[in-house]
């Protein structure tokens, strides 16, 4: 069983064209992928950090929390994500190109129909999947349902077992997702302008651990796949 942990990062460019900006313009949808064997001491690896810095369990690791202080701490999170076949993959998308008379004017279906994307170019048929993103309030109730019956097609059979949603600060592997994603995020819109000097560091200690730049990667990589959709 592969367990997928997805999030997304500047949604709100979906919804709101008037915060487009030239660093702050493209979104990205991506996840995590573990094995399920991996769950348990992936888990206990993470709150052993956090008790090693004298932090809650319940604390919320995440991007917009990096700072000068908790570098190192955040630098032994992207250790752990290379010391376990922990596969994270992402898409990035234009938003200033986002046409929503092709998603029927509505910017929810236009999301899920790139949450697709992602997914469908991910799964692979002859294994099984769980699916968890982070918890959102939906206009439409049945958009996970519906996103599982999409991706549960001929190619897939029925691959994916569920999806649910999940609150972030209740999962590492949220966590560590929004980590990566994060990084990446914010490497790709600012690029070398961001001011943020323990950003910067940590995405530096991301790619010198990844032998290469955030980018563009290649339509096979496995350990770190970004897609580039920019219409």
């Amino acid at each position: 069983m592969i367990e997928l942990y997805c999030d997304e990062s500047r949604q709100d460019l979906f919804y709101n064209k008037k915060i487009i900006s030239d660093t702050n313009k493209y979104i990205f949808i991506g996840g995590i992928m573990i094995d399920k064997n991996d769950h348990i001491n992936i888990k206990n690896e993470i709150n052993n950090l956090k008790k090693k810095y004298n932090l809650n369990l319940k604390t919320e690791l995440k991007w917009n929390r990096v700072t000068t202080k908790f570098l190192t701490l955040y630098k032994e999170m992207i250790d752990i994500y290379f010391s376990y076949n922990i596969n994270f993959r992402t898409i990035c998308i234009d938003s200033s190109k986002i046409d929503l008379k092709y998603h029927k004017d509505n910017a929810e279906l236009g999301f899920y129909k790139f949450y697709y994307q992602l997914l469908n170019n991910w799964l692979n048929p002859n294994l099984k999947y769980i699916i968890y993103t982070d918890i959102k309030t939906y206009s439409d109730p049945d958009v996970l349902n519906n996103l599982k019956k999409c991706l549960n097609n001929k190619q897939h059979s029925n691959s994916v077992e569920k999806i649910y949603a999940i609150e972030s600060h209740e999962s590492v592997f949220l966590q560590l997702e929004d980590i990566l994603m994060g990084a990446t995020a914010y490497k790709i819109n600012y690029g070398i302008n961001g001011n943020s000097k323990a950003k910067l560091e940590l995405i530096k200690y991301l790619e010198n651990r990844l032998g290469h730049e955030i980018n563009k990667t290649t339509k096979n990589a496995i350990k770190f796949n970004l897609f580039d959709i920019r219409l």
